[in-house]
């Protein structure tokens, strides 16, 4: 199977969380708000589009980096694998099927285009 790379910027909505899986790795998770805006020159004001959610997990070493960087409110650049999964709707809502999208993080990092950042490198012992 191929996969689907994404590149969402957007800004943290929910605080970072760490947890471990069985086997003892690392895993953080957040989700990222992005919409587009656009200008509409008919009543000269900014236009936003609808707003897109995406879970991010990372895994390993960038999920320790990820908890000792990134913050709620933040505006991030998230790059990774994109996954989609349907959820049957509770009865009686009007569609049956959410779609939902997650990314597997591959890299993480400050928007640079809405801040400035410092970058210390990590030094991990030898696996």
């Amino acid at each position: 199977m191929n996969d689907i790379t994404f590149t969402v910027a957007g800004n943290v909505v929910k605080d970072v969380e760490l947890r471990f899986t069985n086997s003892g790795d690392p895993v953080a998770s957040f989700r990222v708000a992005m919409s587009s805006r656009r200008y509409d020159r008919a009543t000269e004001r900014w236009v936003d589009s609808d707003t897109h959610y995406f879970s991010v997990s990372c895994w390993r070493d960038l999920a320790h980096n990820v908890v000792q960087s990134i913050t709620k409110g933040m505006p991030v650049v998230v790059y990774g694998k994109l996954r989609s999964r349907e959820v049957p709707r509770p009865c009686g809502e009007s569609s049956h099927i959410m779609r939902f999208h997650d990314i597997e993080a591959i890299a993480v990092g400050p928007d640079l285009s809405r801040g400035v950042a410092t970058f210390t490198r990590v030094k991990r012992g030898a696996a």
